[in-house]
């Protein structure tokens, strides 16, 4: 990631405080500078060449993982879509889930929401909706520490994988069929609140700061600084998506041999498409 492009994205938009002028999208960092008061130039500069090295730090640590190998990709494959039906039947919510059932079943607490938290995202869901049963919630939090903790080995930040499909309802999966020829006939193991999909593309900044920068001088700097740390790492993790595509794929396989899980990776979809597959 260039400099320029960093301090672009931090200077469109934002205005200091102590000045009515808002600082423009300058055409290279020095017109940026001259822009600014003498005091808001270096601490931009010197956090910019942090958040610059910060991108480069998180491709460097990834380069020398190996990417999934085909022993591997067959464990990811071991189970067929009727194996994640069958063990969603039998530790999922019961059937047909209605809109008034599915509001019923959270008052229960057999269904509970799925927000963003310190190992996933959820993205904005158009087929299903952020519902999963409590030992499905539990499995992702033993994912997301696993595979936090084998970044943490490479000396990474808390990357955060991105959940892309989770409670659909036997509509949700009939207007599915209609754009996804991928989307299941029939029944789904997404209906029963124990299923989710886990992209394998993308990955998403941490949910806390990454580094200590320094903006006491010019506080109204750090909101759109952490913007740009976010989407350095962001960066510097795409460069690098199939390397985490593995550590992400070494976690679901490990907890798969241990009963926990059954994980098939998808190709049409860029995802892992995950069932729990005990009680926790």
């Amino acid at each position: 990631m260039r400099r320029l492009a960093l301090a672009a994205l931090v200077l469109a938009g934002c205005q200091s405080p102590d000045s009515d002028r808002t600082l423009g999208l300058a055409s290279d960092f020095d017109a940026a500078a001259d822009s600014a008061d003498a005091v808001s130039a270096r601490v931009l500069a010197q956090n910019l060449d942090r958040l610059t090295a910060l991108a480069d730090s998180v491709e460097a640590a990834l380069r020398p993982v190996p990417l999934l190998t085909s022993a591997e990709r067959r464990a990811l494959g071991r189970y067929s879509n009727t194996q994640h039906l069958a063990a969603a039947r039998r530790l999922g919510v019961p059937q047909p889930v209605t809109d008034a059932a599915r509001t019923d079943l959270v008052a229960e607490g057999r269904l509970v929401p799925l927000e963003d938290s310190e190992f996933w995202t959820v993205r904005k869901l158009d087929y299903s909706s952020a519902l999963v049963t409590p030992d499905t919630r539990a499995l992702l939090e033993e994912v997301g520490q696993r595979f936090q903790a084998r970044l943490a080995a490479f000396g990474l930040p808390p990357l955060r994988f991105e959940v892309t499909s989770v409670l659909r309802t036997a509509d949700d999966q009939a207007r599915l069929r209609q754009t996804n020829p991928n989307a299941a006939r029939g029944a789904s193991a997404h209906q029963f609140g124990t299923t989710v999909d886990l992209a394998y593309s993308s990955f998403r900044a941490p949910q806390g700061p990454v580094l200590g920068l320094d903006t006491a001088d010019v506080p109204w700097l750090a909101a759109p600084l952490r913007r740009v740390e976010a989407l350095a790492v962001e960066t510097g993790a795409a460069r690098m998506s199939r390397e985490l595509q593995a550590e992400l794929g070494d976690v679901l396989v490990a907890m798969q041999d241990e009963g926990k899980v059954l994980a098939l990776l998808e190709v049409r979809q860029p995802v892992y498409h995950i069932t729990v597959a005990q009680r926790y």
